[in-house]
């Protein structure tokens, strides 16, 4: 990449050469390297709805042709097929065969599959290949987090394209993702993505990327999997050695799960330090240590180890051994000091516009329940009160995710006034990473009704 960061090259000329190369080394048909695995899945979108068509592709997404639909397992809806509806397209749920072959075909513009979750999905995947080809209609694999295989295990089972992220197991660029699949529609997914004047130009992709991946894909089919595995059980082990020094603590090792390759550390200790709290001393400590806030739970989370260097293990397993041995503190209980029971009107003020939401509380024994509408957003309220802290969750779903707002703030004057942090995520990937990925914004709330 340092060496690419030092010439001046035409980036059709470069991917030219990266496509034959790719091609070479993953048997695939043909292939380009994206910005991102979110930016391969966008492009390919753009790509079924368009073609290289400019007609059509200068137009998305404020005008779509006729086959814009793309389907999907209801089972498969994930955070990232927003990449496919920024294009224009719809995302249609289906959940048996029955449902498939109810579907009209020439408003189809692609089929959608989600790879990590292969064995939940009601309709397998050759089933929808053989739709997709009897109605012309091509089928994209989500393979993002997954290792690549020769020949691809995805296209073998009769996928049109496939996508690979550049900074998980291959562990390449960030920055970049991988699609492979149909030279037609490979070809057609370059015209829709940078450099060229089209849907996916702000998704640039610079020569350093396209060297890093090619770089890292290469090294990936040269490797030596019996030795990556063995470090990565290695390293399994040598934190499990640290942390068995802690009394109450249990590690095991789970296998690679449905197509993964690296092996994960299930944790579980006695007492009640919270996989949250865990995670927190984790990251205040020095080094610095982050481990997964999805699987966090009351005595238990989960590690990964396919990233760690060589002497990271050792110092993993004794920063976590030393933080589940430090005493909690003891939190004194207290005795809600407001009353917020009554009908509120909430605005959030974000940058530039503001956000209304019509509330009413319920508090009983410092627990709070209700119900608030806004435009758009409307649901259940749940929460509690500490002392003069008033703690608030609004919570909606919204195609596949679903949408949080976590409030903090304090009574004074009967208004109420605090943060909010904004996020958004799915049932299977509900954590405070993705439940506070937009940040945070101003609140206020004035008491309207008894």
């Amino acid at each position: 990449m340092d060496a690419a960061s030092r010439r001046f090259v035409n980036i059709d000329e470069l991917m030219e050469r990266a496509r034959l190369y790719i091609a070479s080394l993953t048997g695939a048909e043909d292939g380009i390297v994206t910005a991102g695995s979110a930016a391969a899945i966008a492009i390919a979108t753009a790509a079924a709805l368009a073609a290289n068509d400019p007609v059509t592709m200068l137009r998305l997404p404020q005008a779509i042709p006729r086959r814009s639909q793309v389907l999907m397992n209801k089972s498969h809806r994930f955070p990232y097929d927003q990449a496919m509806r920024m294009t224009g397209a719809e995302v249609v749920e289906i959940e048996s065969v029955a449902s498939l072959d109810s579907v009209d075909p020439s408003k189809i513009a692609m089929i959608a599959f989600l790879a990590p979750r292969d064995s939940k999905a009601t309709i397998p995947l050759e089933r929808l290949v053989e739709f997709g080809r009897r109605h012309n209609i091509p089928v994209l694999v989500d393979a993002a987090p997954l290792p690549i295989l020769r020949p691809d295990t995805w296209l073998a089972r009769g996928a049109d394209l496939v996508v690979y992220s550049g900074g998980k197991l291959l562990r390449g660029p960030q920055s970049s993702g991988l699609l492979l699949g149909r030279k037609d529609l490979i070809e057609a997914a370059w015209a829709n993505s940078a450099p060229h004047r089209s849907f996916g130009r702000p998704m640039k992709l610079g020569k350093e990327e396209i060297v890093g991946l090619v770089a890292a894909l290469e090294a990936w089919f040269l490797r030596d999997e019996a030795a990556d595995r063995q470090r990565w059980r290695g390293s399994c082990a040598e934190i499990a050695k640290a942390i068995n020094s802690v009394p109450g603590a249990v590690i095991e090792m789970i296998p690679p799960d449905e197509g993964e390759d690296a092996p994960l550390l299930q944790l579980t200790w006695a007492g009640p330090l919270h996989g949250m709290e865990l995670r927190r001393r984790l990251l205040e400590g020095h080094p610095r240590i982050m481990l997964d806030d999805i699987s966090a739970g009351p005595g238990r989370i989960k590690l990964e180890v396919v990233s760690l260097q060589p002497g990271e293990a050792a110092i993993v397993g004794q920063t976590i051994a030393a933080a589940l041995m430090q005493p909690i503190a003891e939190h004194e209980a207290r005795e809600p000091l407001v009353e917020v029971s009554g009908t509120w009107e909430i605005a959030v003020q974000f940058a530039g516009h503001m956000r209304r939401h019509h509330v009413s509380l319920v508090a009983h024994a410092g627990t709070v329940t209700g119900h608030q509408g806004s435009h758009e957003f409307s649901g259940p309220v749940t929460g509690h009160i500490r002392g003069s802290t008033l703690h608030l969750l609004f919570e909606a779903e919204y195609q596949a995710a679903i949408i949080t707002y976590q409030f903090e703030g304090r009574l004074v004057d009967d208004e109420l006034s605090g943060e909010v942090i904004l996020g958004s995520a799915t049932k299977y990937s509900r954590g405070e990473v993705n439940d506070g990925q937009y940040g945070k914004a101003k609140w206020r709330g004035k008491r309207v009704g008894a």
